[in-house]
């Protein structure tokens, strides 16, 4: 750990970040390094507000909310030290549309783009889009920039955040260092910045112990009750808007099969994986809303809840066999996250148990993010799903199940016509009454098609030791971890970097 003049902050982290391109960046390790190097128009506040960054105060609307010009600050500048221009604005929010992004979803609300002057930017919208606010917090890049060389720009990008990269190696490590020149009112303490993989939660702690991390993340329910008996730290933790679920296959293979899926609902007491391997760091959700967002937005969770099934191997070897499925093995794919693995295994036992071929497959986040959006019956018939989203439940619903993001962050491939066109509607009217009805009305019929069984939400949470202080833990996965902001900067052992 470093002091003085100079401090350091090591995080040891079960999510590697895999690339840092904030266009193609889709996993929660990428965003939370993408973000300290980049900056949007808009950034989130100590909450779920958000405030100007590049943007030089708010957008001025016009034509009954369906345009808005927004003005960038002239001080803001990318870290080859040229100016932030409207022409990157425009670049940053077309570039995913064009290239069929992870990002896509964000920005296609958005029927045109366009740089009035260098310093001017003008949105305009077809329709209203209720969830603007989270969409223009979108990371802004510099267009030539990345343009003359994509690949190396995913690896060591040019931003307008107060860090830049110093090193990068995928699924690995990423280390950061503070860009001293940075444009912005408020400039971190840490000077050097490490988000490091940890493969095993044991072994996060034992990195707590020896001082070799000076942060972990997320903290595994395995080690909650450990960290402060075993190092000099303490669990900081926010409920955040993470969820996780079992996502089927309905493009090739088994799953196909409604009666398959019906099947393997009641092969898992998911209540019981839940308590086993999640809880206290997250509870049972029974959409693919987290509860708060649920709460929110007065969802019918009692009702969602009657959908879910009481594990019943019985019943599920007969359905097996009445949809001719009682031979082969359906393949389960994961993450090397650990969570994600138990509960593939778990499921896979409850398969084994109605007598039915299973076979966990975990992949490392890069081969993982590719393969379970292929919709080919060779790498998935479930995959274990991670969705980490805002308070709107667009960001929730909109990239992992509608049609227009199949193959690319949607890997059930499910086709229905009725909720596609309430996913679609709920993002094109400021009514929030009606968009609760259709988002109501699409998840009780994702629920009642068994396109997804919902596991879990989890909570945003580090083990901290005491040397680093005033840290707090942002409810949004991205923003994590957050060194500066509008209540002080985090600092080493009193340290404040100057």
């Amino acid at each position: 750990m470093g002091t003085g003049p100079a401090p350091t902050l090591r995080i040891g982290t079960l999510r590697p970040p895999i690339m840092l391109d904030p266009i193609t960046a889709e996993s929660i390790g990428s965003e939370q390094a993408v973000e300290r190097v980049f900056e949007g128009l808009y950034a989130y506040g100590e909450g779920t507000d958000v405030v100007p960054a590049i943007a030089d105060g708010e957008p001025t609307t016009e034509n009954d909310g369906r345009e808005f010009v927004v003005e960038l600050d002239d001080g803001a500048r990318f870290q080859n030290d040229r100016d932030v221009i409207a022409e990157d604005v425009v670049y940053s929010y077309t570039a995913p549309l064009e290239e069929d992004a992870p990002t896509a979803w964000r920005v296609s609300p958005f029927e045109s783009v366009e740089a009035e002057d260098e310093r001017t930017v003008r949105f305009t919208l077809s329709e209203p889009y209720p969830a603007l606010e989270h969409a223009l917090t979108h990371p802004i890049v510099p267009r030539q920039e990345r343009e003359d060389d994509r690949e190396a720009f995913a690896a060591n990008p040019i931003g307008a955040g107060p860090y830049e990269v110093a090193s990068f190696s995928a699924e690995k490590k990423a280390t950061l260092i503070r860009w001293d020149d940075y444009w912005g009112e408020t400039r971190p303490a840490i000077e050097r910045l490490t988000l490091a993989y940890v493969e095993f939660p044991m072994t996060q702690l034992t990195s707590l112990r020896t001082n070799r991390n000076d942060m972990i993340e997320p903290v595994s329910p395995l080690i909650v009750d450990h960290v402060g008996d075993v190092a000099n730290a303490s669990v900081k933790r926010q409920q955040g808007y993470t969820s996780f679920y079992y996502g089927f296959n309905l493009n090739e293979g088994p799953t196909t099969d409604p009666r398959v899926r019906e099947a393997i609902s009641y092969c898992i007491d998911l209540e019981k994986a839940v308590s086993e391997f999640i809880e206290p760091m997250g509870q049972r959700q029974y959409g693919p809303l987290p509860p708060q967002v649920a709460e929110e937005w007065d969802m019918p969770t009692d009702e969602w809840t009657d959908l879910a099934n009481e594990k019943n191997v019985e019943r599920a070897k007969n359905l097996f066999r009445e949809a001719d499925a009682a031979s082969g093995q359906l393949r389960i794919l994961t993450s090397m996250d650990p969570k994600h693995k138990e509960l593939g295994e778990a499921l896979a036992g409850g398969l084994r148990d109605a007598d039915h071929g299973a076979l966990v497959i975990s992949k490392p986040e890069t081969k993982f993010v590719e393969r379970y959006v292929s919709g080919s019956q060779r790498d998935y018939s479930v995959f274990v799903g991670e969705i980490s989203g805002t308070p709107d439940p667009d960001s929730h619903l909109y990239p992992t199940f509608h049609e227009n993001m199949t193959g690319v962050t949607n890997g059930t491939f499910y086709r229905e016509d009725a909720v596609m066109n309430r996913l679609e509607s709920a993002r094109r009217t400021d009514d929030r009454e009606r968009r609760r009805e259709l988002y109501e009305a699409a998840v009780t019929k994702l629920l009642e098609d068994r396109v997804c069984l919902p596991i879990c939400s989890f909570e945003n949470s580090f083990a901290v030791d005491a040397g680093v202080e005033n840290f707090r833990v942002h409810p949004i996965s991205k923003v994590n971890p957050r060194l500066a902001g509008e209540q002080g900067v985090v600092t080493i052992d009193g340290g404040d970097g100057s």
